[in-house]
């Protein structure tokens, strides 16, 4: 196959055309001078499917960065983000160059995570590991990461019992306000065991008071 036309389309990307397709074809200049095409050029189907993956692979890359602009991701959570759009053998070398690179760090995110999930949103234990894993984190960086919080989980519950939830616990007997105040932070993530010796203290400091 033989270039045909290759001239400058639009900013940093080419137009480019082969003789035996007639179909024009998008290059950045990047790929362009890497491979020094130039009208006139023959290639072989191998060299042409080597220039189109390296156009794939710079889009993959560029587009991560991108995302990688707005927050952090895990490295599956990359790879799954790019899988949609681009080949698999892509998707992996590009997080691989990412994680090489230290712009993908998943014990890092694993803390920034953990950080979010339990001093912002105030969740449980379990809603933290779930919202983590969904993340596409595993189970050692997860629970590496969340382990300086054990003392802030609790005192976390105690605040949302007092605070946000106190209506719901504040009548001992009320056991339907109670039991809907127990679900909620359960949906938080937090276990019945501890909710119950939460919700006992601030009866405590209640009847205290």
């Amino acid at each position: 196959m033989t270039i045909t036309l290759l001239k400058p389309y639009k900013g940093n990307t080419w137009e480019l055309e082969l003789d035996d397709s007639g179909e024009l074809q998008f290059l950045h200049v990047q790929i362009v001078t890497r491979f020094q095409l130039c009208t006139g050029m023959e290639l072989t189907p191998e060299q042409w499917q080597t220039v189109q993956e390296s156009e794939l692979s710079r889009k993959a890359y560029q587009h991560a960065c991108y995302l990688l602009d707005r927050r952090g991701y895990s490295y599956m959570e990359m790879f799954r983000k790019l899988e949609p759009k681009y080949p698999e053998q892509v998707c992996y070398a590009v997080t691989d160059r990412l994680a090489s690179l230290g712009l993908i760090n998943d014990q890092a995110y694993a803390e920034q995570t953990a950080h979010y999930y339990v001093e912002v949103k105030h969740f449980g234990l379990h809603r933290a590991r779930q919202e983590m894993r969904r993340r596409g984190l595993l189970d050692s960086h997860i629970t590496q990461a969340l382990e300086p919080y054990a003392r802030q989980l609790e005192e976390n519950l105690q605040a949302l019992v007092a605070g946000k939830y106190a209506a719901c616990f504040a009548d001992p007997r009320d056991r339907k306000q109670i039991e809907k105040g127990k679900a909620a932070l359960v949906r938080r993530g937090y276990g019945f065991g501890e909710i119950n010796r939460a919700v006992a203290w601030y009866q405590e400091q209640l009847e205290e008071e």
